[in-house]
């Protein structure tokens, strides 16, 4: 889970307040805590009222396997269900998800490389490279290339131990263009190409980190120079007081999203759901909560998100111009054969 900015407000009293006495009740799965509750703030409770909908939130930290029971049993009691877009795609591969009503539903807000059939993207962070100011007070990398440079920026590196983006930024260095990369990783020999090129800077990687938390850290100890993380984890340094700065030039972007699972009680209303949660205005106001950027692209029209809180967000105008979708139906069907061979270069 990316790291949310800390914001107080009074949250809604619930979807109920203002409804018909007699309004429809669905139900909603989140993974709750602060991210379900800005999700309550800024979509769905909003959403809810506008509809005449009496929504029901169940939280699980495990959405997939929440559906997966609900569906294999024949109990389905979740009409709308917040999953990351790698567990969509693979819920949708399963067979646990309705396919989007794209006549409710606005197909045409989400810039090309994010659509789905089945989970609707509707907030996305950044895999980006970060910095210590200290060590490059002149700026750092401008490009992926220029990360795996040791001689141009020498210093200590700090990578994820997962395939997962590294494999698509390792192709990045090289000079395959964003629109690329998927095919390239698609090809014979596709995903050998990115793990060597990944085992070339291995030497200069001193730390392999396992958690958000932990890249932070490194950042904020000075302990790693270049670090490979996600956006809001090198924000949250900066808002500490941390020397570092990063940039989106290259970055893979992440999505999260809502889906309805197989045999819902009320696919119809579900559907209608989403499109009100997904609105321009309500993917903007969940900024206020979250260092997430709206997927849909109006989100970013008309002043609604402001200034200061553009340039923290991945899919924000000039942000994106050089980034990747990941692709997590690609993720779903090759997955293992690429952290297999990662795990390989990392024990030799």
């Amino acid at each position: 889970m990316r790291p949310i900015l800390k914001t107080t407000t009074a949250l809604i009293a619930g979807a109920m307040i203002g409804l018909p006495a007699h309004a429809q009740s669905i139900t909603i799965t989140t993974a709750g805590g602060e991210y379900g509750a800005a999700m309550k703030e800024a979509m769905w409770g909003p959403a809810a009222a506008e509809l005449g909908l009496d929504v029901r939130e169940e939280t699980q930290s495990d959405g997939l396997a929440a559906i997966r029971m609900q569906v294999i049993s024949g109990s389905v009691t979740t009409d709308v269900v917040h999953l990351g877009s790698p567990e969509g795609a693979q819920a949708a591969e399963l067979g646990l998800l309705e396919p989007l009503d794209y006549s409710v539903i606005d197909g045409e807000a989400l810039p090309e490389g994010a659509h789905s059939d089945h989970c609707y993207p509707f907030d996305s962070y950044g895999t980006v490279m970060a910095w210590n100011t200290r060590t490059y007070p002149e700026g750092g990398p401008a490009n992926w290339g220029e990360f795996w440079d040791v001689e141009k920026f020498p210093g200590k590196r700090a990578l994820r131990a997962n395939a997962q983006d590294l494999i698509e930024i390792a192709l990045l260095s090289e000079g395959v263009a964003p629109a690329d990369v998927y095919t390239v990783l698609s090809e014979e020999g596709g995903i050998e190409r990115a793990i060597a090129r990944l085992a070339e800077l291995k030497p200069a990687v001193s730390v392999w980190w396992t958690s958000g938390a932990q890249s932070a850290q490194l950042l904020k100890d000075g302990e790693a120079d270049l670090v490979i993380t996600w956006n809001g984890r090198a924000q949250s340094v900066i808002d500490d007081g941390g020397g570092v700065d990063y940039s989106f030039k290259g970055s893979i972007i992440g999505t999260d999203c809502l889906g309805v699972p197989k045999g819902a009680p009320n696919i119809a209303a579900a559907m209608k759901l989403i499109a009100a949660m997904t609105t321009p205005e309500r993917e903007a106001r969940l900024t206020d909560y979250i260092a997430y950027g709206p997927v849909n692209t109006a989100a970013y029209e008309g002043g609604l998100i402001p200034g200061d809180r553009l340039k923290q967000l991945a899919t924000a105008p000039g942000n994106l111009d050089s980034s990747v979708f990941s692709r997590a139906d690609w993720w779903t069907a090759h997955g293992e054969e690429a952290q297999i061979a990662f795990d390989e270069m990392m024990n030799n």
